[in-house]
């Protein structure tokens, strides 16, 4: 975690000194561009409508967001696996909009104001995918995997011994049976 958190910080300083280093906040403008963001978020969604994900986006979120939430084994391992694919999709598209990016610039050479803000943009989108997987597909996955259900130690559920002997009392005087009949006995059944 601490790798994550050093990361983040890495990231947000570097692009605060490139805003002091402008010299106004204005240059914080450099890192927007919509249809580099756009474009990742496209095909994240993509992966995620082929795939039939969205249910399990929507488990792990609250999962990641919500200490209280209980995520079942299985579905824990299903999230964690459409995170790893998502944060694959996400470096790949922004390596692939990079680079057509870069094919695009390439064939606008004959207009040199042009290469400038190309090339800003080809970089733009491979920033973006390097800092959504940095910020969160990282994060994500690693609270997804040392995530512990409420009450839960390991894999295994605790419940005290006092728990169950108050609740087992508590049900026997419901049914009117006494706790010694219950020590004696070798099969008892309840009424609803």
């Amino acid at each position: 975690m601490r790798s994550i958190a050093g990361s983040v910080a890495f990231f947000v300083g570097t692009i605060f000194m490139v805003v002091i280093m402008g010299g106004h906040f204005g240059s914080m403008l450099w890192f927007v561009d919509l249809p580099s963001l756009m474009s990742l978020v496209m095909a994240n969604a993509t992966v995620m409508i082929v795939t039939g994900g969205f249910k399990v986006y929507v488990q792990a979120m609250n999962a990641v967001l919500s200490k209280n939430y209980v995520i079942s084994h299985g579905d824990r391992e299903k999230a964690i696996s459409l995170m790893q694919l998502l944060s694959k999709v996400t470096m790949g598209a922004g390596g692939l909009f990079s680079l057509l990016a870069v094919i695009i610039m390439l064939t606008q050479l004959d207009d040199l104001l042009m290469v400038g803000p190309m090339l800003s943009i080809a970089l733009l989108t491979l920033i973006y995918a390097i800092v959504f997987q940095v910020i969160f597909f990282w994060p994500v996955i690693y609270i997804l995997k040392h995530r512990r259900n409420p009450g839960e130690v390991g894999e295994k559920i605790v419940i005290s011994e006092k728990l169950v002997v108050n609740k087992l009392m508590e049900l026997c005087y419901k049914q009117g049976i006494s706790p010694e009949e219950i020590l004696e006995a070798e099969e008892i059944s309840f009424k609803k």
